[in-house]
């Protein structure tokens, strides 16, 4: 009986481990929403918050930070780009936010099209929304892009002197190779100063 006792917490407890080391015991929760530049992101997606995290081994993409915000390379301000990942977690999130003639419109509310899933300037010319997150369904990951008129940004600060832009997002978004498979957006919300946002860690 002993035994069997024994037996049976050694496997509750590995169990325990087991679901531990699967979300890197890290469970994120909305930031409030601001408009100082806090360098905070938060989103809901399928009931699992998604903040960003620093990379740490999961490739979700190019570069080593949890948030970057992207500018078009001419410096012409045709377009920017927030660049959102959590590669710290046992498997990764990645989201790209492209907001067309930000500098020239500022403030107000951006209505999402349909994205083309691609960024910089090989992303469509207009405002849209696309991301990728883990389906253990297919044991890898999946697409979701913004639909044509089914969603918006609405940016809440846009201050160049300051450096500071916020807002929040929501629509409806398709999976890319799956055209009956929806998801649905209400709570994201971002508040960034681009200056200090290079050197602030997401761990």
């Amino acid at each position: 009986m002993k035994n069997l006792i024994f037996i049976l917490t050694a496997l509750l407890l590995l169990g325990c481990r087991d679901s531990n080391k699967a979300d890197d015991g890290f469970h994120a929760v909305l930031p409030p929403e601001t408009q100082t530049g806090a360098n905070t992101f938060g989103v809901t997606i399928n009931g699992k918050v998604y903040v960003p995290r620093d990379p740490t081994g999961v490739s979700v993409g190019t570069t080593a930070k949890g948030m970057i915000f992207w500018r078009s390379p001419d410096n012409q301000h045709i377009y920017d780009e927030l660049e959102i990942k959590d590669g710290a977690s046992s498997v990764g999130f990645q989201m790209i936010i492209h907001l067309q003639n930000l500098f020239q419109n500022g403030q107000g509310e951006y209505i999402l099209k349909k994205s083309n899933f691609h960024n910089g300037i090989d992303s469509i010319p207009d405002n849209h929304i696309y991301f990728k997150i883990w389906d253990n369904n297919i044991s890898n990951y999946a697409y979701y892009g913004s639909i044509e008129n089914q969603g918006l940004i609405n940016v809440t600060r846009y201050d160049f002197a300051n450096r500071i832009f916020s807002g929040v997002f929501s629509g409806k978004f398709v999976r890319y190779d799956n055209p009956n498979d929806f998801i649905t957006i209400s709570d994201g919300r971002f508040d960034i100063n681009w200056n200090t946002l290079p050197n602030h860690p997401f761990p």
